[in-house]
């Protein structure tokens, strides 16, 4: 009995450190979706369930980064003149689409959705006034 249990324990502990922390494993490393009028993807670079950059599919170019890859970006994709780094809540809703698979119903595909575009929509002003400037500066640099 005794090597029985030793044997149980010994399976019990392999099995455990196989997993996952939380015991799920990310479905997709990419996800793309249109929001509002853009059609963005959501990547994560190393498949550990957390975004990593967040691009428009047009232009290729990085909008929104996880704040540990500033300045280490994939090589396939740009970086937008107004890209900014996400802070935590962002970072926790869009990792929730890694998780997305057919099986999800669409009521939580359409909780995600919505709740990443509120996440966005939050930071368009401090976009928009980013590409103001730039524009502004771009203008003021033609006309010297």
């Amino acid at each position: 009995m005794n090597r029985f249990l030793q044997f149980f324990c010994v399976l019990l502990l392999l099995a455990s450190c196989s997993s996952l922390p939380d015991g799920a494993r990310p479905v997709n490393a990419q996800y793309c979706d249109n929001f509002l009028i853009y059609d963005m993807c959501a990547r994560d670079v190393n498949r550990d369930g957390v975004v990593d950059v967040v691009y428009f599919t047009d232009t290729k170019e990085v909008f929104m980064y996880h704040p540990d890859r500033e300045g280490n970006f994939p090589n396939d994709l740009g970086v937008h003149r107004c890209a900014m780094p996400m802070d935590a809540d962002i970072v926790a809703t869009t990792n929730r689409v890694f998780y997305v698979d057919e099986s999800t119903p669409f009521l939580e595909k359409q909780d995600i959705k919505g709740a990443m575009m509120v996440k966005y929509v939050a930071n368009m002003p401090e976009v928009t006034a980013c590409n103001l400037r730039a524009d502004q500066s771009e203008a003021a640099a033609k006309d010297s």
